[in-house]
């Protein structure tokens, strides 16, 4: 799969080699042709490079055993065993479905889950393709993640576990995928009753912004990378895994639940900075949708299993959405 991600960088390798192999047989001056080649060919073969760069793959993690009180499960997705933990599941409780972040895990959640078992609902704590104890892969994408989501909330609503209603709180790319796989034209949708996204990604173009900013890249060539990135994307991924623009990449094209939302967003959030909150509030505020947001200063983007200001916050919520069970 190396071959795969780096290929726009051995391509390009190759034909470099091909080309300073011809320079000296060329009629020209040679010193004064690899004086004009070489900054061009540093420049391109690193532009190249950093493609396969900007397709991370999650950090390779020890597994974590399972606490007593929780009960994991798994679910073949295409070849692939989608992994979530739950509690055990009583019929006349509504259910709440949490999704971790980018190199994070479902047990990293376990904290936040305590505001929703005390509040009479069941809890599964959904897990995502090669984090946590899911198996690694060789390519990772949010699509992925999000066929998966929706291939395993079909599940749940086979098993009735939607019946009484749901919540789902999604933090950073939890957030961006909860965001796709609640979009109000899917059945599973149907008894959705509010969606809380606590510092979350908004859009994929910012990423690869702010990527390119940590690869030195000039500001100006950032929508070129990106367009360069989604074609390489593409060719690497099944038809039902490709993305057709880069506005489908970010909210309101990616997703739009249609159910009341809280924005719970980190102050001083030193992984996505401002511009995915600000492009969510923009969003919410030209859809006239239920729609809330605090900022809060002293919750950071991670590490933060625990935060009373943010729990208070989405118990007040939840109140007010009457949502208490």
């Amino acid at each position: 799969m190396f071959i795969k991600r780096f290929r726009p960088f051995l391509i390009h390798l190759s034909l470099w080699i091909v080309i300073l192999f011809f320079i000296p047989i060329l009629p020209l001056n040679n010193s004064l042709m690899l004086i004009c080649f070489i900054p061009i060919l540093i420049v391109d073969l690193w532009l190249s490079f950093t493609l396969g760069l900007m397709l991370q793959l999650p950090a390779i993690r020890s597994y974590s055993k399972v606490p007593g009180h929780l009960i994991s499960e798994e679910q073949d997705i295409d070849g692939y065993p989608v992994r979530w933990l739950r509690t055990s599941i009583q019929d006349s409780k509504p259910l709440a479905i949490l999704i971790h972040g980018w190199n994070s895990k479902a047990l990293n959640m376990e904290g936040r889950a305590k505001i929703y078992l005390d509040s009479g609902y069941n809890v599964i704590l959904f897990e995502m393709r090669a984090h946590g104890g899911n198996m690694p892969v060789d390519h990772w994408a949010a699509m992925h993640v999000c066929h998966d989501f929706e291939k395993v909330m079909e599940i749940y609503s086979v098993n009735g576990w939607l019946d009484n209603g749901f919540i789902v709180h999604g933090h950073s790319m939890g957030g961006f995928i909860a965001q796709r796989g609640l979009r109000a034209e899917l059945d599973t949708s149907a008894n959705l009753k509010g969606v809380i996204l606590e510092s979350p990604v908004t859009s994929y173009s910012l990423i690869n912004n702010r990527t390119c900013e940590v690869l030195r890249i000039p500001e100006f060539l950032h929508p070129w990378m990106m367009r360069r990135l989604l074609k390489h994307y593409n060719s690497m991924n099944d038809p039902h895994y490709q993305i057709r623009d880069i506005n489908f990449l970010q909210s309101p094209q990616w997703g739009l639940p249609d159910a009341p939302t809280l924005l719970v967003q980190a102050k001083f959030d030193r992984t996505l900075g401002e511009k995915h909150w600000k492009h969510l509030v923009d969003v919410h505020s030209n859809a006239d949708s239920n729609f809330n947001y605090h900022i809060v200063e002293e919750l950071k983007h991670s590490q933060e299993r625990s935060n009373e200001e943010r729990d208070q916050l989405i118990l007040d919520w939840m109140k007010e959405e009457s949502l208490f069970f």
